[in-house]
């Protein structure tokens, strides 16, 4: 009995110290995540009659290039948008953008996006940017359930060149353990922020698996936008147009 004893506590003080030894380091580019997978705003994206970009309700079931599939949300709307047609900041021409609010309201706009992943990844990661001109800060807080694994920040500066220049922020753990990803404006966040398509990393050979059916994307989005662009525009902050 006592050697039972001695072998579970042994086994306990091992889960213990591999527990404590488990790590997350922040991640600043797409090649150092080494990524397998992404999810991209673009079935976020919806149209109105003439061709602007609307609001659509917080969260948003949203599905992988591979069918993982994960919930995102903020404290009010989100918008699908794309570089150089209704948002005008600093990521690739052509790529689509996730705004944390309404160009209708841009002063109404969150400053932190979450997502929610039905299955754990092992990184994530993405470039960021707030949607005012200028200094900005943002962070990342990544969770395993309620615990964090680690909080990360970065700063950059919004010129609106379109030039793929949008600060990084990811982060990466030692096992897939991330289930939430929290990503926050920490200065110039009067507008809110926009991010680029998400990356995510598994361990090296494992593919996501979902339990049960993918959650289907909320619709067929694609069209080019142009609404709300002078109001946004004569304000003279904001990459919005």
């Amino acid at each position: 009995m006592m050697t039972n004893r001695l072998a579970i506590l042994a086994f306990a003080l091992l889960m213990l110290a591999r527990s404590a030894a488990a790590s997350t380091i922040q991640i600043g580019s797409a090649a150092a995540l080494g990524a397998n997978d992404f999810f991209d705003w673009g079935q976020v994206r919806a149209l109105d009659g003439s061709g602007s970009a609307i609001a659509q309700p917080s969260p948003e079931n949203v599905t992988s290039s591979l069918g993982r599939t994960a919930s995102v949300s903020d404290s009010g709307s989100l918008t699908g948008l794309v570089e150089g047609i209704d948002w005008f900041g600093n990521f690739t021409a052509g790529e689509t953008v996730l705004y944390s609010g309404d160009v209708n309201d841009p002063a109404a706009a969150a400053s932190a996006l979450a997502v929610n992943f039905n299955t754990a990844v092992r990184g994530v990661g993405l470039q960021i940017t707030s949607a005012g001109f200028l200094d900005f800060g943002a962070s990342l807080e990544v969770f395993n359930g309620a615990t964090s694994l680690g909080l990360f920040t970065v700063s950059g500066i919004m010129t609106g060149f379109e030039d793929g220049s949008a600060p990084f922020l990811g982060a990466l753990s030692d096992s897939s353990n991330i289930t939430r990803a929290v990503f926050t404006l920490t200065s110039n966040a009067d507008f809110g922020l926009g991010v680029n398509r998400l990356l995510t990393a598994d361990s090296p050979g494992t593919p996501p698996v979902e339990p049960g059916p993918a959650v289907p994307e909320p619709g067929t989005l694609s069209l080019l936008a142009i609404g709300a662009a002078g109001a946004l525009v004569r304000r003279g902050r904001r990459p919005l147009r």
